[in-house]
């Protein structure tokens, strides 16, 4: 291996080392590590190997190992004797920014999805609304046409027995002035009748 391709991995080693996540995150991923590499999984052993090799976590401790691999050989051949704790810490170390990398793309992606849903959410609870302001407008002006209407049949009955009222008693006054007519008529032949016999006379 040539002394150029030993001082960029160095570099890229050290540049990686800068990187700090939260040491829960760390402790998930280096368990999931474990657990898939001793095959400590709770899985029937026929779709153990499919399963594993479809997640993405899988992938990325595929990556490690390689990583880890890889630094070991380098450490091998570049240092003049084993330095462990180094190249552990330097592997640990890009475990970890690769385990950040893919959790901020998860991060992301579930971020995007959660507005497309939340959008989605506000525009039906929008349009529930809006039918609901409907249906109760129309109950509101539905009733109003009721009361309005119920209002004006009242007054047309209230006219109706006003003029009923007053028609009877232009009946009765026409009813008695005929009578008094009739009456009058009667007495007028009277004293006419009595006017002629006094005048045969």
């Amino acid at each position: 291996m040539s002394k150029i391709d030993e001082n960029q991995i160095r570099r890229r080693l050290k540049l990686l080392s800068q990187v700090e996540p939260t040491s829960e995150a760390t402790d998930r991923a280096m368990e999931r590590v474990r657990n898939t590499l001793t095959g400590k999984e709770n899985r029937p052993e026929g779709k153990k190997v499919r399963t594993v090799l479809k997640r993405p976590i899988t992938k990325l401790a595929a990556a490690a190992v390689l990583m880890i691999g890889l630094g070991y050989a380098v450490g091998r051949l570049s240092a003049p004797g084993p330095d462990m704790e180094q190249l552990n810490s330097a592997l640990e170390t890009s475990l970890r920014a690769s385990l950040i990398e893919e959790m901020d793309r998860r991060w992301k992606s579930a971020f995007a999805a959660n507005c497309v849903q939340l959008k989605d959410d506000l525009q039906q609870q929008v349009r529930r609304d809006l039918t609901e302001f409907a249906v109760q407008t129309l109950a509101a002006s539905n009733t109003r046409t009721e009361q309005r209407l119920i209002q004006l049949i009242n007054l047309i009955e209230t006219a109706r027995a006003r003029d009923r009222r007053q028609i009877a008693a232009a009946l009765e006054k026409i009813e008695f002035d005929k009578s008094r007519l009739g009456k009058g008529l009667v007495a007028l032949a009277a004293q006419t009748s009595k006017l002629r016999g006094t005048k045969q006379d």
